[in-house]
């Protein structure tokens, strides 16, 4: 993708394999890539489906792009080395325990093509963002409460990315919470480029449409 562009990438969050399936399947032909959200229940949210191995049966699987919701990094690098996504993200929050951010972020290097992108939850500061930014190739703000679909959006969140891209305005950002069609101008205004978005996608209506709305408001909202 290049930097100019901005890209509509639809988020399931689901607690079955079945659940993720199903969604999948109604968006895999109108997306570049598919963000499937992974939670723990520790970290973040009350646990998703999270046998990464067994998304190598979803078509198109070199879309995925995994947001990694996790407290244990370290224990889902060997089943990432083995399914090949397109992108995945961990926390900086989920290394505040001495969890080797560095190492596990090398060792995922080990995929070729692989995108990696480092996350940022509303409640940590942006400076945590700073120093790790040579490791990755995008970051990802998220900007609700982790895990949970349909959530509010932090009211410093553009305020928070626009920070970041005048720092850093070669790095590519991603967006997660409350990416609809009242908030993609301000997204794109702050610095976004990368949208992923759930309920604005699945919560009503047709799937494939509704991406293709956004994307037209995404367009708009670069002229």
């Amino acid at each position: 993708m290049r930097k100019s562009e901005v890209e509509i990438v639809p988020a399931i969050l689901r607690r079955t394999l079945e659940g993720m399936t199903a969604d999948w399947n109604r968006v895999v032909q109108a997306a570049q890539h598919i963000h499937l959200d992974i939670t723990d229940g520790v970290f973040a949210g009350e646990g998703s489906f999270r046998e990464l191995r067994a998304f190598k049966k979803l078509p198109q699987s070199e879309k995925i792009g995994l947001h990694m919701m996790v407290h244990n990094p370290g224990q889902y690098v060997d089943d990432i080395l083995d399914l090949q996504p397109a992108r995945v993200v961990f926390h900086v929050g989920a290394f505040s325990d001495g969890g080797h951010l560095d190492l596990v972020y090398k060792k995922l290097r080990e995929s070729p093509g692989l995108e990696l992108g480092l996350g940022l939850a509303s409640t940590n500061p942006v400076k945590w963002l700073f120093e790790q930014v040579p490791l990755v190739d995008f970051v990802q703000f998220l900007n609700v409460v982790p895990g949970y679909q349909g959530g509010s959006l932090d009211p410093t969140s553009f305020q928070r990315i626009g920070h970041f891209r005048e720092r850093f305005p070669q790095v590519p950002i991603a967006v997660d919470g409350s990416v609809n069609k009242e908030t993609i101008p301000d997204y794109i205004r702050a610095g976004a480029s990368i949208l992923c978005a759930g309920s604005a996608v699945f919560k009503a209506g047709d799937p494939t449409e509704n991406i293709e709305q956004l994307r037209l408001v995404a367009e708009g909202a670069r002229v």
